[in-house]
């Protein structure tokens, strides 16, 4: 098991082979993103195309960035699709994926079911809520 991080000059060819399921993900940001958005976010080398990779054979797909905080850089996991895939096998390689880009944690935006998994599955903990009304 390993994560592959995919070139930005490489976006279409993964998305033919898969990637486009992270549209699923933008559905769930609340209208922050659509899927035709994404790709061109990741073709532009703005953020990074990870794909998770079992015996050869892709198993699920994410999308991170680097943020340089005041007091950290972070390497925040903005989009994941992973139906079976058992995400939580790659967390060490996710891991690795953060010490590589000199990052001391990784965060994710998740909604309550999500949050409550990747809790379980690998370690995760609140840092702070975001809420939104509409003006």
């Amino acid at each position: 098991m390993k994560l592959v991080a995919v070139p930005s000059t490489h976006i279409d060819r993964a998305w033919a082979e898969g990637a486009s399921c992270l549209a699923r993900a933008c559905d769930a940001s609340g209208g922050e993103i659509e899927g035709p958005q994404l790709k061109m976010i990741l073709a532009r080398g703005e953020r990074t195309l990870i794909r998770m990779d079992c015996e050869g054979q892709a198993v699920g797909w994410g999308v991170v960035r680097v943020d340089q905080l005041p007091n950290m850089r972070v390497l925040f996991v903005t989009d994941l699709v992973a139906p079976h895939g058992h995400f939580e096998r790659f967390f060490s390689e996710l891991k690795n994926l953060a010490v590589t880009h000199g990052c001391s944690r990784i965060r994710c935006a998740a909604k309550p079911a999500q949050a409550r998994l990747y809790s379980m599955k690998c370690g995760f903990k609140p840092v702070y809520t975001i809420q939104e009304v509409e003006v």
